[in-house]
């Protein structure tokens, strides 16, 4: 009976043996999976952090990109006002080039006119002239000549000046010492908005030195301009360290070559 006893007690020593072994092979595999899975948890925590580092990096281009086009979008809308009050500038000067001929052509043919009525006066003895001189008549037309050469020397000015102005614009140029000042600024933008336009001879691409007082700041360049105002884009890195550009700031037009 003892015998069977030890038998059994070894056959059951044995039987825990081998499940003691099995649950201690279980238990390393199991270990294993577990740092295997903490390993993939951590690689994939890694991925989440850079996927929401790269997602970061695409909404900011995304946002660039949307400001990007809302510039160009209003660059573009601004290079077609400009083109639009462009054209409609030349066709205004060229009216008014038009129209001052031909009112010194009218002048002028009234002038001959009157002179010939004088001379006319004078060789048909329909004019008295005595020993004071030339009738009323003849001293009345005199002076409406005179009126009338004072008039076509104004509009010959005016005329010079409009072919004056008219060949600066075409030749994108600006009249030395022209100024002006900045009534509004957009620092989003770095732009400003000038006080001088087309009227006063602004013209597209020309470069203008922005002054405080007597302390000279920087440079604008204009990039549209309308019948009484102008948009330029303040220059990069033309402004001192901490300066920025104030409403009130002049603005005067100085060529390279003077």
């Amino acid at each position: 009976m003892a015998k069977y006893l030890l038998i059994a007690a070894v056959v059951i020593s044995l039987a825990t043996a081998g499940l003691g072994y099995k649950n201690y092979s279980t238990l390393t595999a199991t270990k294993a999976d577990l740092a295997s899975t903490e390993g993939t948890l951590r690689t994939t925590q890694k991925n989440l952090e850079t996927s929401k580092k790269d997602l970061a990096a695409a909404k900011t281009a995304t946002e660039a990109a949307t400001t990007d086009k809302e510039k160009a979008t209003a660059e573009l809308a601004a290079t077609s006002s400009q083109l639009s009050t462009a054209k409609s500038s030349l066709e205004a000067a060229e009216a008014a080039t038009k129209e001052k001929e031909t009112q010194i052509a009218a002048l002028q043919s009234e002038i001959d006119g009157l002179k010939a009525t004088i001379a006319a006066g004078n060789g048909n003895g329909d004019t008295t002239v005595g020993p004071a001189g030339p009738s009323a008549r003849e001293q009345e037309l005199e002076a409406l000549v005179a009126s009338l050469q004072e008039k076509l020397k104004a509009n010959e000015g005016q005329l010079a000046d409009l072919r004056t102005k008219e060949e600066d614009r075409r030749k994108n140029q600006m009249r030395q010492g022209l100024e002006g000042r900045v009534l509004a600024v957009n620092s989003a933008w770095n732009f400003v908005v000038l006080s001088i336009g087309d009227k006063q001879g602004a013209v597209n691409n020309a470069e203008l030195l922005l002054k405080r007082g007597g302390q000279y700041l920087g440079k604008v360049r204009i990039t549209s301009v309308e019948p009484s105002t102008s948009i330029a884009d303040i220059v990069a890195n033309t402004l001192p360290p901490g300066v920025a550009v104030q409403p009130g700031d002049s603005v005067i037009f100085q060529s390279s070559a003077n």
